[in-house]
């Protein structure tokens, strides 16, 4: 696919170095332009954007090191072998490098390491500052990225799950970039799953950011092959019957409380969260995914193709091939 380069008027040149002050004022000055683009005519909506016939996007999120950018980098390279146009955007101005063939990246237009610099920053102040920068171009790149032609679009976003989940500037790229046909993939971090607390920790940050974005979401537990197979089919049951990850919280509890009631507070105090979730039929759910084999990408394909008709429409038996490729 053609790749997007916007003109952008570098906001380092000719300015002396800014403090905290000037960071300030900045992010007072960038979310009014939010606020006032919120309309479709506002978000430069096209008529195939109302039209719905704009390709399904698919937001990649996970706490860093979950492997989103793998994730895309796999993706993508699988859709080409079954001649599936995946376009791709990276979103992570932190990235030090990708391997997938972005359509658009988020690093030509600013420069993390220069944000530090300019404006006397640590890293975290430095990707805030990049990402609202970013959000204040949003109906720019919307409208680059609006003439490129593709079955699905596969975003990456910034490693660090809070900086995309919990800002308004964040919302306004998803609101503008996601065109009204956008989900969710969050990515479980094996390692952390490994555990009943660490397994209802990433449940709950799933439904938050579920609950903050507002978009159709499916959980994936990510590097699967990492896992050794008892522990996989753990994992899996957890995410499919409530009854044995309550079992496993209680023994966990259990093992770390040594005679003392914490453990047990705990336990109840997750174990209460789950049934909320399901009271509200949120089903957490979870599918094994391993970018390094490619095992699992056919179900993000299909779960896109669900709630979206991604190919359903122009790609008779496309689901077949799909199932044949997954064995």
């Amino acid at each position: 696919g053609a790749v997007v380069v916007l003109t952008w008027l570098s906001p380092f040149e000719g300015r002396p170095r800014r403090g905290s002050s000037w960071y300030n004022g900045c992010l007072c000055s960038i979310y009014p332009i939010l606020e006032e683009s919120s309309s479709p005519d506002a978000l430069g909506m096209s008529n195939e954007t109302m039209d719905g016939t704009a390709p399904p996007v698919l937001f990649v999120v996970g706490t860093a090191g979950a492997g989103k950018s793998s994730l895309v980098t796999a993706f993508q390279r699988w859709a080409r072998f079954l001649e599936v146009e995946a376009l791709t955007i990276n979103l992570d101005p932190g990235a030090e490098r990708v391997h997938y063939d972005p359509e658009f990246d988020v690093r030509d237009l600013i420069s993390l390491s220069e944000v530090m610099d300019e404006y006397d920053l640590g890293p975290n102040g430095a990707q805030i500052l990049a990402a609202d920068l970013v959000a204040a171009q949003a109906i720019d790149i919307h409208e680059e990225l609006d003439g490129l032609a593709g079955d699905i679009m596969v975003i990456d976003t910034p490693g660090q799950v809070e900086l995309f989940a919990f800002r308004e500037a964040s919302s306004h790229l998803v609101e503008v970039l996601g065109q009204g046909r956008a989900c969710l993939a969050f990515l479980f971090d094996p390692m952390l799953s490994q555990t009943p607390s660490g397994f209802v920790s990433q449940m709950l940050l799933s439904s938050i950011v579920h609950f903050r974005l507002g978009l159709p979401t499916a959980n994936f537990l990510s590097k699967s092959d990492l896992l050794e197979p008892e522990v996989l089919e753990r994992i899996v049951e957890w995410g499919e019957n409530l009854g044995a990850l309550e079992a496993a919280l209680y023994a966990e509890s259990a093992d770390q409380s040594k005679g003392h009631g914490a453990g047990s507070q705990r336990a109840e105090f997750a174990i209460g969260q789950l049934r909320m979730m399901q009271h509200a039929s949120i089903q957490p759910g979870l599918i094994p995914l391993s970018s390094e084999e490619e095992e699992g990408l056919a179900d993000v394909l299909t779960f896109v193709q669900t709630v979206y008709g991604a190919m359903a429409d122009t790609r008779d038996g496309f689901a077949g091939d799909i199932e044949h490729e997954r064995h």
